[in-house]
């Protein structure tokens, strides 16, 4: 027995909303109950990049468009930020006032903060990748389109497998704010003190870089194609 998926083109963005509200719970909820459950980091961001992909699938094969699709996954990136910038205001402000034994608990919700903002990351990149092949599609027709979304993926697929093994190096120094990313610096660990976090510049480069390399890969296949 088939499920019959709901055809939603042509309606309108409330409309669109109620006939994907579960993949979006799914995600939103997924994310957060795998920051609570999980103390693996890279099996945490593992499992949220997996529900991240899941939503690129449903939203391909339902929504009925790419930019409906994009609408979809930039709307959960956005859930998702919210709920990254609620806690961190929340805990910003409270977290000093519970006691010790809490602290377990609180380290729960600071990976979910933490995973919450990785998952609206990575689904805002999916969202601006998916927009940068509509934009391909429309300068040079379906022919380039198909070519520049091959490329995307394929240099996506490598900057992320070589950032995975530079995450996985050991770390060799101590409270010195160690760097992750290529070629970029997009993530430092912190120190003693704190001040982990993403370098924005870094990542916004090495982000640039995947549609850079498609459209240069697209304008040569382009060439040797004629």
């Amino acid at each position: 027995m088939q499920v019959p998926i709901p055809d939603i083109r042509g309606q309108g963005l409330s409309d669109h909303l109620k006939n994907t509200w579960l993949a979006t719970a799914m995600c939103c909820v997924g994310v957060v109950v795998t920051g609570l459950s999980f103390e693996n980091s890279i099996f945490s961001i593992s499992i949220a990049a997996a529900f991240c992909v899941g939503l690129l699938f449903y939203g391909t094969s339902v929504c009925g468009s790419p930019i409906r699709t994009t609408k979809l996954i930039l709307f959960n990136s956005g859930l998702l930020a919210l709920i990254f910038v609620l806690l961190r205001l929340t805990l910003d402000k409270v977290a000093w006032r519970f006691p010790l034994e809490s602290y377990s608990w609180l380290h729960r919700i600071y990976r979910v903060w933490w995973l919450s903002e990785c998952s609206a990351i990575m689904l805002a990149l999916i969202g601006v990748g998916l927009v940068a092949i509509e934009v391909a599609g429309k300068i040079g027709g379906d022919a380039t389109r198909k070519r520049f979304q091959r490329s995307f993926i394929a240099a996506a697929a490598v900057l992320v497998a070589v950032n995975i093994v530079h995450f996985l190096r050991p770390v060799w120094c101590r409270d010195c704010f160690f760097p992750y990313g290529l070629p970029f610096t997009l993530f430092t660990e912190g120190g003693y003190a704190g001040g982990a976090g993403f370098v924005w510049t870094g990542l916004v480069a090495d982000a640039a870089l995947i549609p850079a390399f498609a459209a240069i890969s697209t304008l040569l296949w382009n060439q040797i194609a004629r």
